[in-house]
């Protein structure tokens, strides 16, 4: 009995420590100066494709802001997906083109997103530029990330930012801070270490000959991780564009938040524990560090959920070395606990003082509370089903 509790232990705990380590990597890799990425070639005509549910009230600010950054044979492509309001009719006053989807059995954005790049067969574009319905492009990054993308041959990213709504409260601040550190600092790293990125949400370019053959129709909620993995597959991981920015803002809507933070965690979750033992599987058979690197940094869960989960083996640990006198268990998990704190810590002083700054820094515990409801049944029941982020009236009391 005792033999099965410290194998179990040092188990737990060397995961821990091995995840929080190449954390605490990315993070200190995302201090170095980013690569340089080649800029020397201007791509033929690019679609922008916007997938939309029930997005009237925000796409047509979205659309003017594609629109400003378009050359003259470029386009936009809204898919309309199961919309009962009048997003078809908003996008073409937009000048965008329309395909409408009424699929009320295979529901979710991989679906839509595969019924627009079908749309896109008989003439396709040389760039796919991929948006959501409530992003915007800062000035020039459209035709920035597009220019990487057909320069590097590969997948090229925007950085995408989430902003706390002017005048919120330090939970939507502390939220801002933990986009930025996936999406900024962990993608910064990932991309210097091993030379990959990840589809993040919106803003993502792609080479037309690079799609052939994906396939995104699917209920996967987690669909960027899910285009991402396959990229990643083919030799063709994302490039994160740092200077590119593409921005959205946290809804205030209290049930909105936890919607959003629900498709990401329990979704990432869900899927990490599906794929990412196989992506690391081919990347060791393969000797692909790519796979590797993609494979390690999918396996790590969102903050608080590896927070809890440290914390959770640690304890188990020191139990164990008290009834065993074993300490090798509770030796990696305080590492592990050290890694990943210090890993927060760099990228906040790094990173994050402007999106969190020191005066906020008490919404951390309002932040930690609010991930109760998300694993509730209100948030999973909305990783079933694509439902708009800025959705409801009532306002989060922050």
């Amino acid at each position: 009995m005792s033999i099965s509790l410290i194998i179990i232990s040092i188990v737990l705990s060397g995961v821990g420590f091995a995840l929080a380590l190449f954390l605490a990597l990315e993070t200190l890799a995302a201090l170095l100066p980013a690569r340089l990425l080649r800029d020397d070639t201007k791509p033929g005509p690019l679609v922008v494709l916007i997938p939309a549910h029930n997005e009237a009230m925000t796409i047509g600010a979205t659309l003017e802001n594609v629109r400003d950054q378009l050359r003259a044979d470029d386009r936009m492509l809204v898919v309309a997906d199961n919309c009962t309001d009048e997003t078809a009719k908003t996008a073409r006053n937009f000048g965008a083109e329309i395909v409408e989807r009424n699929d009320m059995t295979r529901r979710g954005k991989g679906y839509a997103l595969q019924f627009g790049l079908d749309a896109l067969r008989a003439a396709p574009p040389e760039l796919v530029i991929f948006l959501d319905a409530d992003c915007l492009f800062a000035t020039d990054a459209l035709q920035r990330t597009a220019s990487i993308a057909a320069s590097e041959h590969r997948p090229a990213q925007a950085l995408y930012l989430m902003k706390a709504p002017q005048g919120a409260g330090p939970r939507l601040q502390v939220s801002e801070f933990a986009w930025l550190l996936i999406n900024n600092v962990r993608m910064r790293g990932l991309q210097r270490v091993v030379d990959v990125s990840r589809f993040t949400g919106a803003g993502l370019a792609v080479p037309w000959g690079l799609l052939e053959g994906l396939e995104l129709g699917s209920g996967e909620i987690v669909e960027d991780l899910a285009l991402s993995t396959q990229l990643t597959r083919r030799g063709a991981a994302p490039v994160l564009v740092s200077d590119a920015i593409v921005e959205s803002e946290f809804p205030t809507d209290e049930l909105a938040l936890t919607r959003q933070a629900a498709r990401w965690s329990i979704g990432s979750l869900r899927y990490s524990a599906r794929t990412a033992l196989s992506l690391l599987i081919d990347g060791i058979k393969t000797r692909k560090i790519a796979l590797v690197g993609a494979a390690i940094d999918l396996t790590i869960p969102p903050l608080t959920v590896f927070a809890a989960a440290l914390l959770a083996v640690s304890v188990f640990a020191l139990f164990v070395w008290g009834v065993t006198g074993v300490s090798a268990g509770f030796a990696l998990s305080f590492w592990a606990l050290f890694f990943a704190g210090g890993s927060v810590a760099i990228a906040w002083v790094g990173f994050g003082r402007a999106a969190l700054p020191p005066s906020a820094l008490g919404g951390v515990f309002s932040f930690i509370i609010s991930k109760a409801s998300v694993f509730g049944e209100k948030g999973r029941q909305s990783t079933k089903s694509w439902t708009p982020t800025r959705d409801g009236t009532k306002k989060a009391d922050d």
